[in-house]
């Protein structure tokens, strides 16, 4: 099918190379500079607040299909006729180099026509179809806080890392590589499973020297330490974790970090 991707952002960039590998011929656009698009089906990138006024603008013919990509939005904000949304639940920060789509999960919504439309191009890309009606804010924070989360909290390691010495490029690939392994281990073996370290263990002397270490290190890297430990915490007492350990790790976190010399040595 020949496909146009309307929005020359991250999503319609990174969209529009890795279409570029498959027999489907695409054509990337401008938010603001087309009204008539001759392409079957029509992919929409632009940011959420637009999408329905650069939907308006064009004219559609009763054979074409036009989908959104936004995961806050249903196709209702689409006029009326073949229109879904197809939410890729991928990162993409440069469009110059997009993730690989394999195994990603597109989530689908919308009229018989879109939804087939949209799982062909997944299909294409080696992506997971996956039809469910789930778009909106909640879902859409789903997917922004653990993408977006997970960056976050990379920058504040790398940061660290570089602190304590170590490169920024080698500090990026380890913490990465770390991360790709996180994935792997959700993926695989699921929640709490993926789960691992001292707060899963009940290790409260080594969530202290943690505490401790960053504090001297970065106060803003124990600051971010003490947000995403309850969470963790959580997550290790569904795994397993006796009360009487859950809370030997409370009160380490409860307690003041003291400040001192940043350890250097492994976490």
């Amino acid at each position: 099918m020949k496909i146009a991707i309307i929005g020359r952002g991250r999503a319609g960039g990174g969209l529009a190379a890795r279409l570029a590998d498959t027999r489907h011929p695409v054509r990337l656009y401008g938010g603001r500079d087309t009204t008539e698009v001759r392409e079957k089906t029509i992919l929409l990138t632009v940011p959420d607040p637009v999408i329905g006024a650069v939907a308006g603008r064009l004219t559609l013919r009763p054979s074409q299909v036009i989908l959104h990509c936004s995961g806050s939005l249903g196709p209702e904000v689409l006029p009326a006729g073949a229109r879904g949304v197809m939410h890729p639940l991928a990162s993409f920060a440069d469009p110059a180099r997009p993730p690989s789509l394999e195994g990603v999960t597109f989530l689908i919504a919308g009229d018989a026509p879109a939804t087939q439309r949209a799982r062909a191009i997944a299909r294409a890309l080696g992506a997971r179809p996956l039809v469910a009606p789930l778009h909106g804010p909640a879902y859409h924070a789903a997917a922004a806080l653990s993408a977006n989360g997970a960056a976050a909290l990379a920058a504040v390691a790398v940061r660290a890392l570089c602190a304590l010495g170590l490169g920024p490029k080698d500090a990026r690939r380890a913490v990465g590589a770390l991360l790709c392994t996180v994935g792997q281990n959700v993926e695989r073996v699921g929640v709490p499973g993926a789960l691992s370290g001292p707060i899963l263990r009940g290790d409260a002397a080594t969530v202290r020297r943690h505490r401790d270490a960053l504090e001297a290190l970065d106060p803003a890297a124990r600051a971010a330490y003490d947000a995403i430990a309850p969470a963790i915490l959580d997550q290790a007492r569904r795994a397993g974790l006796p009360a009487e350990h859950a809370a030997t790790i409370e009160a380490a976190l409860a307690r003041p970090p003291a400040p001192g010399s940043p350890e250097r040595g492994s976490p």
